[in-house]
């Protein structure tokens, strides 16, 4: 380390409200990631509030050595805590772990970036709130702030369009409030996001100028009722008219939530483990013979090539109607089923009477192991979706482990934007199967209809780390991929720190403008250099 890092490093030590990690074995629970890439890190901080994200600031302009915040670091398969390039501290903001606010009226939450959906979804329920948060199919231990932070989706919507009045301090030094939220005696702060003037927000999501300490975060009310449709794709060549269908039901406002819809390779990674754990509780041996159970199982249920599922949230009699809106849309493409929580109660009580009888007991135990995704489109959140990193590489010793980065199994994703039309998507997963077995790889696709024009596309590829030669091979299958979106006219909206080049041109007068910005806010390239900007 340089003469001036050393000394930043003692400066940030001699601060009361900083913890400083740069012992070799501190640093490895940052450096090791599930994405099997390496960043040279220098030391960690983690400030206990804003003033010491200030102090922490101040002392890098001083000693001109760049930062890398994250707010908890889950960023798996994209990067985890990892910095986008070498020579950098880490700032570990989780433990700003405090909710400041909360609103049940005007359903709202104002929270620190430790603050994770889990802690967030405990608080709503242990004060008997009428809200829902909008969760993210990753475990309960993620950020809030740091999704929205990089444009994460949820299952009711984008996490960027629900997070507004954020408190930022500038690399400059300089601490701003968005919105309504610098204006003294504001009452409206929280409830309408553009505030007066130009707009600051759209700067901070995926931008490198400063450290947000706090944000307000949409929340929902709780409606009158909810189910969850679950749709069924039996033939491959169906699947472009479900995703019509889909298309048609969103608008016409039979739903307004995102629908996913997910290949068999993400529907088996998702459910099979889960039920892998059921049948091991029900006395199961664990090992090869059971996962291969477990396996057959599914397949028995008829889980095709294709599977959707939409949370739909309205009155009684909204939801009669979509139900019966969604069963024509269907008729004779796929095979529709309802569940909401009196049919699970239901089931569950039933199957435990009958459960003597060999089917029925089958039955019951893939309840349970759909239960917990179940309920991703009710508003809450389950650690069990971890095992999705693992089951694929057979890394079955980590399995509900809440830290990938620390085990064996390897993740990476493409994550493209795409047209909402059945026929690009069938196009886009004839290219990614092609490109996925050119180089050895079996594709885990999921698009997501977050608007009646737009999907998303996640596109998730497993290998074991230890391989150096299968770890090489995702790699180039991910870049391959990524060139081939942008070629193709479908960028991603979210990259990995392998993978800004994509989308980052020095030509491009927009990103040239993104770089005049930072000179402005950040002038000494402290915050995050390299991350979706030329500097």
């Amino acid at each position: 380390m340089s003469p001036s890092v050393v000394a930043a490093i003692a400066a940030w030590k001699a601060t009361p409200e900083t913890e400083v990690i740069d012992t070799p074995e501190g640093l490895a629970a940052y450096t090791a990631s599930v994405c099997a890439s390496s960043r040279d890190v220098w030391c960690v901080l983690r400030p206990a509030n804003a003033n010491g994200v200030r102090e922490i600031v101040r002392i890098a302009n001083e000693f001109k050595t760049p930062l890398y915040p994250i707010s908890r670091g889950g960023q798996w398969g994209m990067g985890s805590k990892l910095p986008v390039r070498d020579g950098a501290a880490i700032v570990d903001l989780s433990r700003m772990n405090r909710i400041l606010e909360i609103n049940e009226a005007f359903h709202y939450a104002v929270v620190e970036p430790g603050v994770t959906q889990g802690q967030l979804i405990d608080h709503i329920e242990q004060k008997g709130l009428k809200l829902m948060l909008n969760v993210t199919g990753s475990t309960s231990t993620t950020s809030l702030i740091g999704n929205a932070m990089d444009r994460g989706v949820g299952y009711f919507a984008s996490r960027a369009d629900g997070i507004s009045n954020m408190t930022v301090v500038l690399g400059n030094g300089k601490t701003i409030q968005t919105g309504f939220g610098h204006v003294e005696g504001a009452k409206t702060a929280n409830l309408f996001p553009h505030g007066i003037g130009p707009s600051l927000d759209g700067l901070f999501p995926q931008g490198n100028f400063g450290i947000v300490t706090s944000a307000c975060i949409d929340l929902m009310p709780e409606p009158e009722h909810r189910m969850t449709a679950v749709v069924r794709v039996e033939s491959e060549e169906k699947l472009a008219a479900v995703i019509d269908g889909m298309i048609q039901l969103r608008r016409n406002g039979i739903f307004h939530t995102i629908a996913h819809v997910g290949n068999r390779e993400r529907s088996y990674i998702l459910l099979a483990p889960m039920l892998y754990q059921v049948m091991l509780a029900a006395g199961g041996t664990a090992g090869p013979a059971l996962r291969e159970q477990a396996v057959a199982m599914l397949e028995q249920a008829g889980f095709g090539p294709w599977s959707a599922g939409v949370g739909i949230l309205g009155t009684r009699h909204q939801l009669r109607y979509a139900r019966r809106e969604i069963r024509r849309t269907f008729r004779g493409i796929a095979k529709t089923t309802f569940l909401d929580d009196a049919f699970i109660r239901t089931a569950k009580r039933v199957a435990g009477i009958l459960s003597f009888i060999p089917y029925v007991r089958k039955q019951r135990m893939l309840l349970q192991a759909i239960e917990p995704t179940y309920g991703f489109t009710q508003g809450t959140t389950t650690d069990t979706c971890i095992n999705t990193v693992y089951w694929p590489t057979g890394d079955f010793e980590h399995l509900d482990s809440l830290d990938p980065d620390q085990s064996h199994s390897g993740l990476m994703f493409c994550l493209p934007i795409l047209p909402a039309s059945g026929h690009a998507v069938c196009t886009m997963v004839a290219d990614i199967r092609g490109t996925f077995a050119r180089h050895g790889f079996e594709a885990a696709i999921t698009v997501n209809l977050m608007t009646s024009k737009a999907m998303e596309g996640v596109v998730s590829l497993a290998f074991d780390r230890r391989d150096v030669a299968r770890t090489e091979a995702a790699r180039a299958c991910i870049q391959e991929m990524e060139s081939r979106f942008m070629e193709q006219g479908y960028p991603p909206y979210r990259v990995g720190i392998n993978s800004m080049h994509h989308v980052v041109k020095e030509d491009d007068p927009f990103w040239q403008t993104i770089r005049d910005l930072k000179q402005t806010l950040d002038p000494n390239h402290i915050i995050a250099p390299g991350r979706y900007n030329l500097v």
